[in-house]
């Protein structure tokens, strides 16, 4: 062999072994970084588990840091607890509830396992004939807001056709060279079952911000006055203190109307989805929520102009509902397209939680108007669950 094209041989492989190693590092070091910063703040994952036995399973997991509350929402009910072992049915994040069954506790905690296992890093696959698990990068996605680093989490002497892919993102604003784990999906066993994964994680930070629509803004004269400039949301906070609300960086919070006073804050995003905090002027007592929802749920069932084409209005929840001792009525449906099953990818999904203060309606409401984006809806759902008040 030509001793130079041997040289060149021996330097590429080497090149590719060095480029393999910082992946490697890459991913590693980023894992680190995510499971630190996800146990500081309020971490949740959403994961839809696809089984072999067709069979689906849907998850969100929310958890609080310093050893606060867990709690797990699914098609069972939402689920809490808080001293790390007992399991309640509970709507107000454990305060509350009916310890469960051993065998729901069981699959409480597997399904934590699960979230916590790709937090650690943990092997999808642990074939000890396939080798040691190779973080390979495959690629980047970009886009108007959003960089995602996609690593494959493959084999050193690989079988199978297709192997499980995670990804670590972070906004183009934020400072700094970390990303979060941000995705993971693929094949994975699960117990007996072999399984098509897929989670997201997320957090919700406590971002605080000046509320004014309760309070008179200083005397100016007109040429010092400004029309104020939209605010991206965080943790609102509303009614002195006692109503906070963690809203996404998307949502942009709206200038406040002086004409408008029933409402404490607007929130919109450039696609059109938006949200308002409504505060009513007529009185609206605890006895009275279950008449005002059904009297509501009456309203919109009859139908509206605003619906799409071939659809019908399907209601997914409309009930009264305690959240942390205070009694709420949980409302939301969307419109569903002709042959479309799953409500995931359907326009107008709606929310609503309505609650009496101070003997008048308190009413938030979000939807995602004409966007289908799944993820979008997951965002809603995070604002509605975020919900805490105060007397």
């Amino acid at each position: 062999m030509n001793r130079k094209f041997a040289i060149t041989i021996a330097l590429v492989v080497l090149i590719f072994a060095s480029l393999r190693a910082q992946d490697a590092k890459f991913a590693a070091d980023n894992l680190k970084y995510s499971r630190d910063f996800y146990s500081k703040v309020h971490f949740v994952a959403i994961a839809n588990l696809s089984l072999d036995n067709g069979g689906v399973v849907d998850f969100k997991y929310d958890r609080y840091p310093n050893g606060g509350p867990e709690r797990i929402q699914c098609e069972d009910g939402p689920f809490a607890r808080k001293d790390g072992k007992t399991w309640l049915k509970s709507d107000d994040w454990g305060e509350t509830g009916k310890p469960v069954d051993a065998q729901t506790s069981k699959r409480l905690t597997n399904w934590i396992g699960l979230i916590d296992a790709r937090l650690n890093g943990e092997p999808a696959s642990n074939d000890p004939s396939e080798g040691a698990t190779v973080m390979k990068f495959v690629g980047k996605e970009d886009d108007a807001e959003r960089e995602e680093f996609v690593f494959e989490e493959s084999k050193e002497r690989p079988k199978a056709k297709s192997y499980p892919r995670v990804s670590f993102g972070k906004f183009k604003n934020e400072k700094g060279d970390h990303v979060l784990l941000s995705n993971f999906s693929g094949p994975m066993r699960l117990g007996t079952h072999e399984a098509t994964v897929k989670i997201s994680f997320s957090h919700l930070v406590a971002v605080q911000i000046k509320d004014v629509t309760e309070s008179s803004p200083p005397a100016s004269s007109a040429a010092e006055e400004t029309k104020p400039a939209p605010a991206a949301a965080g943790a609102v906070t509303l009614l002195d203190g006692k109503l906070k609300v963690d809203v996404p960086p998307d949502f942009v919070r709206d200038p406040d109307d002086p004409a408008d006073p029933k409402t404490l804050a607007k929130f919109s995003r450039e696609d059109g989805a938006w949200g308002a905090i409504l505060r009513g002027t007529h009185g609206l007592t605890p006895d009275q929520l279950d008449g005002y929802l059904k009297m509501r749920v009456a309203e919109y069932s009859k139908g509206f102009k605003w619906l799409p084409k071939d659809s019908h209005l399907q209601w997914l929840k409309k009930e009264i509902v305690t959240i942390d001792g205070r009694k709420w009525a949980d409302w939301r449906f969307v419109p569903m397209l002709k042959g479309k099953k799953d409500y995931q990818n359907n326009p107008v999904y709606t929310r609503f939680l309505t609650t009496s203060y101070k003997g008048q309606l308190l009413e938030i409401n979000f939807t995602t108007n004409l966007t289908t984006a799944p993820k979008l809806k997951e965002e809603i759902d995070h604002i509605m669950d975020s919900v805490h008040l105060e007397e």
